[in-house]
């Protein structure tokens, strides 16, 4: 029982510009060099593309983009971590693209804080809490709604010219 909370309370922490976040190293299947994806026509603008995970295919999310509003500047830091997340019918498996991975921390319940209030109109249900570890600030995010392409779709799923009038977060004025 005792392995079991330590697993829960570790998260792989990465970081997309300045800005840390972990996941549940439970949710990490594995972590990858970057490979380019292959772009699918028509899909999302957050959605990087498809790569091939020995034999299957794998949708890969750009969070840069779906958080920062941004492009990933390709490095030789720059990773796809595979999360495989359970639902009603089978499991999720998919990548998200990220600038660097920093580590695995161990983040005690007693470190982490719920989500702020951020007003009515911003959904932040795809964030898990705040982790404070020494004196660092690590948003830890819910895969599970992370990775519902079809929520995301549907809540970014503006226009060019939309997208471009959106304030990333971290830069509210």
């Amino acid at each position: 029982m005792r392995a079991m909370q330590i697993n829960a309370n570790q998260y792989l922490t990465f970081r997309l510009g300045q800005d840390e976040f972990g996941v549940e190293i439970l949710k990490v299947r594995e972590i990858l060099e970057f490979r380019e994806p292959t772009r699918v026509p028509r899909t999302s603008k957050f959605i990087s593309g498809v790569i091939n995970l020995r034999g299957n295919v794998v949708s890969v999310m750009d969070l840069a983009k779906l958080f920062q509003n941004r492009d990933i500047e390709s490095t030789k830091r720059t990773c796809i971590i595979i999360l495989e997340i359970p639902n009603e019918e089978n499991k999720v498996i998919a990548g998200v693209l990220v600038d660097s991975v920093n580590e695995v921390a161990t983040i005690p319940p007693e470190c982490v804080d719920p989500v702020p209030a951020f007003g009515a109109n911003i959904k932040t249900d795809f964030i898990r809490g705040i982790g404070k570890l020494e004196n660092r600030v690590i948003i830890l995010l819910n895969p599970a709604m992370m990775l519902d392409f079809n929520e995301v779709i549907s809540l970014y799923g503006k226009t060019e010219e939309e997208m471009e009038n959106l304030t990333p977060v971290g830069q509210e004025g």
